[in-house]
């Protein structure tokens, strides 16, 4: 039987990256590893290593973009959680 492993990264969807980072830095004692553009996705996303895991906020970069849109509807905060498995096959 196939097993989650780990946490990979928890997603919160944020409007502004630079606006939301002063939070998870100061407040929560992360750090900033990197922040990369993510042009299939419409995004750009900063990496915040935690643990075996990361903390990635997702700004969107294109109003039109899902990613966009659901931001508009549901506002900041968790878009997704990512495990690592040990076989994806089995485990869907």
């Amino acid at each position: 039987m196939s097993q989650i492993k780990k946490v990979n990264h928890i997603a919160i969807l944020v409007e502004n990256i630079e606006n939301a980072l002063p939070f998870w830095q100061d407040q929560l004692g992360l750090t900033l590893d990197h922040i990369e553009d993510v042009p299939s996705q419409a995004s750009k996303v900063a990496f915040l290593p935690v643990g075996e895991g990361e903390v990635e906020l997702v700004e969107p970069t294109d109003p039109e973009s899902g990613l966009a849109k659901y931001l508009e509807k549901r506002g900041e905060g968790m878009h997704h959680l990512c495990f690592q498995v040990d076989d994806i096959e089995a485990m869907l």
